[in-house]
C-alpha cells in the first residue's frame, strides 16, 4: 500500500488486505466495511498467518459492533483454531488477547454479567489494564438501573474520576431521593473534587443528609470538612470574587460550629469525647 493511496481508491481497487490494514492503522470504526472486505479476503489462501490473525481480530470485534454474532462467534473459534502450526501465532482460550474478544462477543450478546466476569479477570490480572476497566464501565452505562450506577460510581472513584462518580450518584439520588446515605456519597465525592462551586454542592448534599438522617456520623463529619473546604477554597480566589462569598461564609462557619455541637453531644460520655473535642476545637480556632 502506497502512501498516496487513500480508502476509497482501495475500496475501489478490491484490495481487501489493505483496505483492512488502511481501517487499523487509521483507527477508524467501518464495522460494515471491515466485514464485508473481510470475510473475502479470509477465502485467500495466500493470506500469511500473522496477517490473517490480525483480520480475524478485526472482522470479529467488527461483528460484534453491527451485531453479527454468528460471523463474530466463527472468527473467534478460528483464533484458537488456526490452521497454522506456527507456534508463536497461538492464541489460548485463557490469554488476554482471547479474553479481550471473548467478552465482546458476549456484550453483543446482551450477556453482560459473564462478560463482566471476563474483565474482572483481566482486572485480576492486571490491575491496570485501562481497556478492561473501560469496557466494564461501558458495560455498567448500558444497565442504567441503581445497582449499576452505584457500581459505576465506585468504579470512578477507583481511577479518580471525580466528575464521573458525581454525575452516577446523582442519578442514584433521582432514584432514592430520601436515602441519606447515597447524599453523603455524593457529597463527599464534590467535597474531594474541590473548588467552590463544589464545595458548595458538597454542603447542600451533606446538609440534605443529616436532615434526612441526624444520627448519620459520617454525615454531620462531612458537613463540618465541606464547610472548612468551602473556606480554604474561597481564600484562594481574587478577592473580588472573594467578597461575593461574604453570604456563603458566613453559612459555613455557622455549620461547622453546628455540627461541631452536634458531634460533642453525640459524643458525650464516650471514650472519643475528648479526641472528637480537640479536634473540632482546632477547626473552630482556625475560623
Amino acid at each position: 500500500m502506497g502512501p498516496e493511496e487513500d480508502l476509497p481508491t482501495l475500496i475501489s481497487q478490491k484490495d481487501h488486505l489493505n483496505v483492512l490494514r488502511y481501517v487499523r492503522a487509521h483507527q477508524l470504526r467501518e464495522p460494515n466495511l471491515v466485514v464485508n472486505h473481510g470475510k473475502i479476503l479470509l477465502q485467500s489462501k495466500s493470506l500469511g498467518d500473522a496477517e490473517r490473525l490480525a483480520s480475524l481480530e478485526q472482522i470479529c470485534i467488527a461483528a460484534c459492533d453491527i451485531g453479527d454474532l454468528d460471523l463474530a462467534e466463527s472468527c473467534l473459534d478460528s483464533i484458537v483454531n488456526p490452521t497454522s502450526n506456527n507456534k508463536s501465532l497461538i492464541v489460548t482460550k485463557q490469554s488476554s488477547r482471547y479474553r479481550k474478544l471473548l467478552a465482546l462477543c458476549l456484550e453483543a450478546a446482551g450477556n453482560y454479567e459473564s462478560a463482566g466476569a471476563v474483565y474482572d479477570i483481566l482486572l485480576q490480572d492486571n490491575p491496570s489494564n485501562a481497556y478492561a476497566a473501560k469496557r466494564k464501565y461501558c458495560i455498567l452505562a448500558a444497565q442504567p438501573d441503581l445497582a449499576a450506577w452505584n457500581q459505576m460510581a465506585e468504579m470512578c472513584l477507583s481511577v479518580s474520576d471525580f466528575k464521573g462518580a458525581a454525575y452516577c450518584y446523582e442519578e442514584l439520588v433521582l432514584g432514592c431521593p430520601l436515602d441519606s446515605n447515597i447524599h453523603t456519597k455524593l457529597g463527599e465525592v464534590y467535597c474531594t473534587a474541590g473548588g467552590v462551586e463544589n464545595a458548595k454542592l458538597a454542603r447542600k448534599h451533606l446538609a440534605q443528609a443529616v436532615q434526612l438522617d441526624p444520627n448519620n456520623l459520617r454525615a454531620w463529619y462531612g458537613l463540618v470538612a465541606a464547610a472548612e473546604g468551602y473556606l480554604e477554597e474561597v481564600e484562594k480566589i481574587s478577592k473580588n470574587k472573594r467578597e461575593a462569598e461574604d453570604e456563603g461564609v458566613e453559612v459555613a462557619k455557622e455549620l461547622i460550629k453546628f455540627g461541631g455541637e452536634k458531634l460533642v453531644g453525640i459524643y458525650k460520655g464516650t471514650k472519643l469525647a475528648k479526641v472528637v473535642n480537640a479536634v473540632l476545637k482546632e477547626s473552630s480556632e482556625s475560623l
